[in-house]
């Protein structure tokens, strides 16, 4: 029996060394990558999150339909595939500089769906530790996830080491030329085939019904978190729906303009946005093409400094 437990500490402290020294190793590799979006899109933000005047965040629907340039010169698109609000609202956290302009993107069928629990805050746990800001936002959903990252240091990277390695060694793009913005260039023949897909669809019927008479409890939670960090900063917040070929229902799109009024929010609905309704302005049902994002971006543009 004593043979075992000291087999058990042996292997145990093997273990928590080796989980150490390559954990840290991870880290000081990570912290030097700045393309891609595993972790590099997220370092390449901190670096410039506080000297920026304008951000966009998001998922891919603020990323490849928002030219944060045209907007304004001093600028940056957060927006990153796959991503929702608590993604936003944990890098909004972390923001110091004053007086910026910050757009977040939503559907409003994300903000009246049940099914999110805003696990999108997990992409970040590498970050949270060495951003107590971060931390704390992960901390208040999913205290557990802290404590794993703290006790083993490569938990943190799951599934992130190979995209790490990958830029580390060959970065996919100039970043110190990248502003964020990902604009997406159909083909011709991926245009074709996207127009006969649209003749053959009801796009009446093709559309978002509310999911709940209520806001989605984790999605209200950090819009909160947003809106007070933005009070606190003295920014301007605009939260944004971009255009889409599968409509939001009108009780849907009623109650998200409802929602925000309620909340002293500014919201801009530009799901049903004329000037991109051409099909050659589109990738697929939910994504435009660099034409359609130049289009809506002048309409965004518009839309913010008219006001």
């Amino acid at each position: 029996m004593k043979k075992s437990l000291n087999i058990f500490i042996i292997f145990s402290l093997v273990f928590l060394i080796t989980d150490r020294l390559v954990g840290s190793g991870i880290e000081l590799i990570e912290k030097k990558v700045y393309t891609g979006q595993s972790v590099g899109k997220v370092n390449q933000f901190i670096s410039v999150k506080d000297s920026v005047d304008l951000i966009v965040f998001g998922s891919s629907r603020a990323s490849h339909h928002v030219d944060a340039k045209v907007l304004n010169d001093k600028s940056y698109n957060m927006g990153v595939d796959g991503t929702r609000i608590g993604y936003c609202a944990a890098l909004i956290s972390s923001l110091k500089k004053k007086k910026q302009i910050i757009l977040v993107h939503i559907d409003p069928i994300t903000l009246f769906g049940g099914d999110y629990a805003g696990n999108d805050v997990l992409s970040l746990l590498s970050l949270s530790s060495r951003n107590e800001d971060v931390k704390n936002i992960i901390k208040e959903i999913y205290p557990g996830e802290i404590f794993l990252s703290e006790a083993f240091k490569c938990y943190s990277y799951n599934g992130k080491l190979f995209g790490i390695l990958k830029n580390y060694f060959k970065p996919s793009y100039n970043y110190l030329e990248y502003d964020g913005f990902d604009p997406l260039y159909p083909t011709n023949g991926q245009k074709e085939i996207f127009r006969k897909i649209i003749l053959n669809t009801d796009l009446a019927l093709f559309k978002n019904n509310s999911a709940s008479d209520y806001p989605n409890a984790i999605t209200d939670k950090f819009i909160s978190i947003i809106k007070k960090k933005c009070e606190d900063n003295n920014s301007k917040l605009i939260f944004f729906t971009s255009p889409t070929m599968k409509k939001n229902s009108d009780e849907l799109s009623l109650k998200t303009k409802v929602y925000f009024d309620s909340r002293d929010i500014e919201y801009f609905d530009f799901s049903n946005l004329q000037e991109v309704k051409e099909y050659d302005n589109w990738k697929d049902f939910t994504h435009l093409s660099y034409q359609g994002a130049q289009a809506f971006t002048k309409a965004l543009s518009k839309r913010i400094y008219n006001n």
